[in-house]
């Protein structure tokens, strides 16, 4: 398990190899399932529940990890903050997006 922030800021990265594909699952705040992201054979393909801007992080970690590894990957994504500001939002961006490259590291991506 990887994370970076702390308090409401604090993002949880998680991840499973399942057979030859990965599973990556980061979530924040209120937990939930906001959105799905899915490399299939190189093909990129995304689900969100209605109103849910997940997809906006589950797409960058699948583009960032799928450049570097060949596996089929889904992302699920569910970062949840009452009222958020866009500071807020940003600081939630940065987070989720320090988690992923901390993973390319302890994966041996890079």
């Amino acid at each position: 398990m990887i994370t970076f922030g702390e308090n409401k800021y604090k993002i949880t990265l998680k991840y499973m190899d399942i057979g030859d594909d990965l599973l990556v699952i980061i979530t924040g705040g209120k937990e939930h399932i906001g959105s799905v992201s899915l490399i299939d054979n190189g093909s990129y393909s995304a689900l969100s529940k209605i109103g849910h801007k997940d997809e906006i992080i589950s797409k960058f970690a699948t583009d960032a990890i799928s450049t570097l590894i060949k596996k089929d990957i889904l992302v699920v994504c569910g970062i949840h903050l009452d009222d958020a500001t866009q500071n807020d939002i940003k600081i939630l961006m940065q987070n989720a997006q320090n988690c992923v490259e901390k993973f390319l590291v302890e994966y041996d991506l890079v």
